[in-house]
């Protein structure tokens, strides 16, 4: 480990905390207090802010230094709460329970009646949702009882992390940093499916496990549509 580094661990001692079970009450807690973690996912390391905080997704931007059009995607905890923000009565049944958790966010038309504050992704109609599989970001997702904003922990256009060592220079922007490990992706990221046109899905960015999820999809009986919508 670089000199750099280890000066930074030290100096954030009480920040950089293990991503264990009994850490989760203070991740909720963090995130009702409007503030921004890091936390691990089964692709990335990933920003989290509670969905019901204005404060906390204009932090996620700022942090990224990303500009306010660009949609984020929300996490939620069980496969069953995807129904909760997406129209997915168009879907077989069981084709999410089987894609989810899992390194794949889905894409569909958010549902009227969600929970969704005007803050997430405003005039926009597509909503990306995650379940990773990930057991501290599921609990975190569950305890806070709603949706998180979650993003890739890097500034927008630098490369995907799967260490925390990776993005010290936003170390600043975090209340807590959830250390799980290095994690053992890729680097891809999720892959993202559209699944908004009934019978048809899209891929929009290929990412772990594409091929798989791909091969779940077909099984489903969905047809491929090249069209990006």
């Amino acid at each position: 480990m670089c000199p750099r580094t280890l000066m930074m661990l030290r100096s954030y001692h009480g920040r950089v905390v293990p991503a264990t079970t009994h850490r989760v009450a203070e991740a909720v807690e963090a995130l009702r207090c409007g503030k921004i973690i890091a936390l691990p996912t089964d692709t990335l390391y990933g920003l989290a802010a509670g969905i019901r905080s204005e404060s906390g997704v204009r932090a996620l931007y700022a942090t990224k230094r990303r500009s306010e059009d660009v949609p984020l995607a929300i996490c939620v905890g069980d496969a069953q709460e995807v129904g909760n923000y997406l129209e997915t009565g168009h879907l077989a049944s069981g084709l999410l329970e089987e894609l989810l958790p899992g390194p794949v966010t889905v894409i569909s038309w958010t549902k009227s009646s969600s929970d969704l504050p005007n803050c997430i992704n405003p005039g926009r109609r597509l909503l990306g949702v995650r379940v990773p599989n990930s057991c501290f970001v599921r609990a975190v997702a569950r305890q806070y009882g709603h949706a998180l904003a979650l993003t890739s922990a890097n500034q927008s256009g630098d490369r995907s992390t799967v260490e925390v060592t990776e993005f010290l220079e936003i170390w600043d922007d975090c209340t807590l940093i959830f250390d799980g490990g290095k994690i053992p992706a890729s680097g891809l990221g999720s892959t993202i499916v559209n699944l908004s046109v009934p019978g048809k899905y899209s891929i929009q960015r290929r990412g772990d496990a594409c091929q798989i999820i791909e091969e779940t999809l077909l099984r489903y009986g969905l047809a491929k549509n090249n069209a990006f919508l």
